[in-house]
């Protein structure tokens, strides 16, 4: 009897420990949502000080994580035949660190970047380039100023939690990819979209089963906050409707 009430005392503690390891869990995303709301409103409005302080602060801390995701992004592209000369999308640009990291990377790629925020415009274009192979613009991820199939790739970071609708943003991002292009969306692991939402979202957007997959990153603890949002786009042109 001895042996049983303990085994049944550590099979109670376990569940207790699990039950308040998901309780911490579930108050972490909820402290980190809290956060990432507020940053959103911030963001969204930002003003052309918030927009220095911002590029100054902020964007030299988040460096670590542009760099990883720009060696990912180059890593992708170098499988493919066009890589090389890609023409690039970069959603959410703020100031432009994403896409100056893959400019470093990739001399030959176009890149165009897009954000909400004309002061974060006003900022990143500090860095265009003379014949527009980088250049950036004011826009919104939910209503994209591009033809159909204009980009072979679509990238964003810390961009995604942002998204007021994430379907009609991913919606559009299918439509701007040329046939075989691809999507990589990174974003903080704790506040950006979860596995479960992913079927909602990916029906609404018109994806296909298995188009929109959620990935995690190796490569130590920077990489180990983000998550990245692969979505694959068919080598064959859809039949026009």
């Amino acid at each position: 009897m001895a042996v049983g009430g303990a085994m049944l005392s550590a099979g109670v503690l376990a569940l207790a420990n699990e039950t308040a390891r998901r309780a911490a869990g579930r108050a972490a995303h909820r402290s980190a949502r809290g956060v990432g709301s507020w940053l959103d409103r911030r963001v969204e409005g930002l003003s052309p000080l918030d927009a220095l302080i911002y590029d100054r602060v902020f964007a030299p801390v988040l460096g670590r994580l542009y760099r990883h995701a720009a060696d990912d992004v180059t890593a992708a592209l170098a499988s493919r035949a066009w890589g090389d000369g890609a023409t690039i999308l970069d959603l959410g640009c703020g100031p432009g660190g994403l896409a100056v990291e893959l400019v470093a990377r990739l001399p030959e790629v176009r890149i165009v970047g897009l954000d909400l925020s004309p002061s974060m415009i006003e900022r990143a274009k500090r860095h265009e380039s003379e014949g527009g192979r980088l250049r950036f613009i004011v826009g919104d991820a939910a209503d994209l100023p591009f033809e159909a199939e204009t980009f072979d790739v679509v990238v964003s970071t810390l961009s995604l939690h942002h998204w007021a609708e994430p379907a009609a943003s991913l919606a559009e991002i299918r439509r701007v990819l040329r046939p075989g292009g691809f999507a990589l969306l990174y974003d903080f692991r704790l506040i950006t979209l979860e596995s479960t939402a992913l079927a909602g979202v990916s029906r609404t957007a018109g994806l296909r089963p298995g188009d929109l997959r959620r990935e995690r990153l190796g490569g130590g603890p920077v990489a180990g906050t983000l998550v990245r949002f692969r979505l694959q786009t068919s080598e064959i042109p859809a039949d026009p409707a």
